[in-house]
This record gives structure tokens, sequence and C-alpha cells, in this order.
């Protein structure tokens, strides 16, 4: 299958770092699953299924895309979806149908670690991580957990150690004779760590963390809190909620990792309110690491028709603001945002043509892992479903290089699958280091 469906890709130039799309394309049809002999892996779920696996990377703003080939896999939601990454390693599911003869089937939620460029060998490796179950009251029988799609962290620790991890919002339970307030509330953290090397004595730990705040102040934070993602920041796991704040987990591989909360500096100017509303002005925000990992830095993409959705109002734009998270060494204020740019649509849509920065609303902000000044901004044509993404130096407002067109939208035949899963689940892309490790290794293989 992997030799048959071959393509051009496998010669052409490793990026420095990639931007991953969530959707798995998965395309059983030898000829239009693409392979790049690089970033190509063969694995096989808890079912007993071979699948293979291939990254076709793509120089930032165009996503890098997985490509999956899964012929003997389930027909109808067998779509996998890549949840997370870190350093030389991805993080992805699969789901398999098991037992059709239950009332609804049993699922089973296989996550891999996808590693390029192990230690053991040359190309990269897959490694089905232990299943994490849980008693599910309804059937009566022990599951996989299915965890969210935008709520799993992976980090790295060291050369060989990793950890996975979720992260959920609880009321506290409630003791005896205990003066705990009713609705004060917990963070659980469901983590599994490991090794490269050696996986045998890895299992799942559930951790409970009381969370510390000022009722008054902080409690309505957690009242149904969301994950929007998780950023891997030096050796913390920062869970976000892009309408309200950052639980970051301090010391993921400690046994108490430090957890803190912080506020985002959120602009008001959207209209709306309640879970479907938040979503949606998530999409204009983004938590980014660049700088080689040292800086942390809070985009926040201001509509100035206060709308969370739809083409702009006509004689309106909107501001794109850019935060850097300090330490201040203060214990009552730890953290403090410090502003690094303020950049209007009416100053970008002067400094370039209509032709080159289309005058309409940019989302999904995602700095580059290497320069700050540099921002991704995807734009969507409201109308017809097409996806389009452009780069920008924050720095002298300049796009660089020409708008990029990603989906097609309706009339996307070759990836209509991806436009209409996608217009459930845009979500931020994933940016990842992991072909800097593969760049390692043509360059040991081509001296």
């Amino acid at each position: 299958m992997a030799a048959a469906a071959a393509a051009a890709a496998g010669d052409s130039a490793v990026p420095n770092w990639v931007m991953l799309e969530r959707l798995a394309f998965r395309r059983d049809d030898p000829a239009s699953f693409r392979e790049d002999r690089r970033t190509f892996a063969s694995g096989t779920t808890s079912a007993g299924t071979q699948f293979d696996v291939s990254f076709i990377l793509a120089e930032p703003p165009t996503p890098s895309r997985l490509y999956l080939s899964w012929p003997e896999g389930p027909k109808k939601g067998g779509q996998g979806l890549v949840m997370a990454a870190n350093r030389n390693l991805v993080l992805f599911r699969l789901d398999s149908l098991v037992d059709e003869s239950e009332p609804f089937g049993e699922v089973v939620h296989d996550y891999f670690i996808y590693i390029a460029n192990p230690s053991s060998q040359q190309t990269p490796l897959l490694r089905r991580l232990p299943p994490c179950t849980e008693y599910n009251v309804y059937i009566e029988m022990q599951v996989t957990r299915l965890f969210p799609v935008l709520a799993v962290g992976l980090l790295c620790h060291g050369e060989d150690e990793f950890a996975v991890a979720h992260l959920a919002i609880r009321p506290r339970k409630k003791k005896s004779g205990s003066r705990i307030k009713k609705s004060a509330m917990q963070a659980e953290l469901c983590v599994l760590r490991s090794s490269l090397s050696s996986s045998d004595d890895a299992k799942w730990e559930t951790k409970v963390f009381p969370l510390q705040y000022q009722y008054d102040d902080l409690h309505y934070d957690f009242l149904n809190w969301e994950v929007d993602g998780v950023v891997p920041f030096k050796n913390a796991l920062c869970w976000v909620n892009y309408c309200r704040g950052i639980l970051f987990f301090d010391g993921v591989f400690e046994d108490r990792p430090k957890v803190s909360y912080i506020r985002l500096p959120l602009d008001t100017s959207f209209r709306g309110t309640g879970t479907d509303a938040d979503s949606l002005k998530g999409m204009y925000r983004g938590l980014c690491v660049t700088e080689g990992g040292h800086r942390l830095v809070f985009v926040d993409v201001a509509r100035h028709d206060g709308k969370c959705y739809g083409p702009r109002m006509p004689n309106t734009g909107f501001t794109l603001t850019s935060r850097t998270l300090k330490m201040t060494g203060n214990c009552t204020t730890p953290w403090e945002w410090n502003q690094d740019a303020v950049v209007t649509s009416d100053e970008l849509w002067h400094a370039n043509t209509m032709e080159s920065l289309p005058r309409d609303i940019v989302m999904l902000p995602l700095l580059s892992m290497d320069k700050a000044n540099v921002a991704h901004l995807s734009m969507l044509d409201w109308d017809g479903g097409r996806f389009s993404l452009v780069s920008i130096d924050l720095s002298n407002m300049q796009v660089m290089g020409p708008v990029i067109t990603y989906l097609e939208g309706e009339d996307d035949t070759a990836d209509a699958d991806i436009v209409k899963t996608k217009q459930v689940l845009c979500a931020h892309f994933i940016p990842s280091e992991f072909p800097k490790f593969l760049d390692l290794r043509e360059r040991e293989n081509h001296p």
C-alpha cells in the first residue's frame, strides 16, 4: 500500500515547524492516500486492524495534514483526530467499533503517540497508549474513556519522558459537617506519565487539586468551564478557556504540580453570552508559544462590530493585540500581561492591497514558533465556506507571501468530508516542531 501511494512530497524541504490540522484525512484508496516517506508509519489498533499514517508537511501558513489509510477500519465515524503535539511527539486518536451486538455498539478509543526520529531506529514509530477506562453505569461495564478533543495535552520532559493529560473542572464533594461551600470547585487531572524507551509500567492516574480563589472574584470563571485548547510551555501545560483564563499546571511530571490560575486580558466588545457565544469568541483569540519556547503570548482579535460570527458590518474592522505573560516576583500578583503590539485593520488595509489582504475579519490567530512578530491568520468566506490563511509581519504590518487557499468550501470535491467536519470543529491549528527532528535525520542519512 505504501509504495503504491508514494508521493513526490518526500523530496520537498522540511519546514522548521508546522501548523497541524486536527482532522485526519482518511483516504483508504491507495490512489488518494498521500505519503511522505520521511513521515510514514504503520500501526495496529486494539481491535487488531492495521493502518498507515503519513504527515504531508507544509510551510506555514499552509496547514500540514495527517493522511490515514485504514481499509479495515469502521466505515462511519472512523476519521482520526490529531489531539496534541510537543517537541518530537504527536498524539492522535482512532475510534473503533468493536462490538456491534450491544444496543449502541462498543466504541474503543485508541490513543497513539507518533515518535519522530526515535532513538531505536531512523524511521518514525507509533506507540499505542494503554487504555484509560471508567465504569459506564448505563451499560454496566468498563469502557475506554473518551477525552474531549480540545482538552488533552502532551508534554515532553528530557530526552525520554512524556506525559499525556486531561483536565476537568468539577464541584467539590461536600463532606458531612465540613464548611466547604456547595459550589466550590476542584480540578481533576487524569495523567499518564511514561518513557519512550519503556512503557511497561505506564498507567493512568487521577489527581485532584482544590482551586484556590476568592469566591466573589473568580468563582464565575469556573462555572461551565470548557477547555478551548491545551498549550505546552516549558515544564507546564496550560489549559485555556479563551473567554476566561488559563489553568497553569507547572511540574506535570511531579507528584504535586503547582497550579495557578491566570486571567486573560480580554476584549469586551463581543455581544452575546452563553456557551455557544463563548466558543465563537474563542475563534478570535490564541495562546501561542514563540521564540523557541521562551515566550507565552496571548493574541486577541477584537471585532469592531461586536459580532461573534459572520462577515463584518459595513465600515467596521478589527484590532489585533498581542501580550506576553511575564512573572513579576510579587506573591500577590505573580503574573502580568505586557502589551507587545496593537494593530488595526485600517493600518493593515492601508499598508497592503486588497489582492494581497482581503478586507475581512481574521480568526484563529497563531504566532510563529520562531518569531513573535509573525502572525498566521485565517479568513473565512462566510457565504461559500472557502477557508484561507495569510501571514503578517506585525512589526511593519506587511503581508508575507500570498494568501493561501486551504479549503475551497462548497466547491471542494477532493476534501468534501473535511469541509463538512470543519464546520463543526473549526479549532485552532496545532503548532509542532517535530519536523526539526526529521530534518536532523535527513542530514544524517544524506551528508
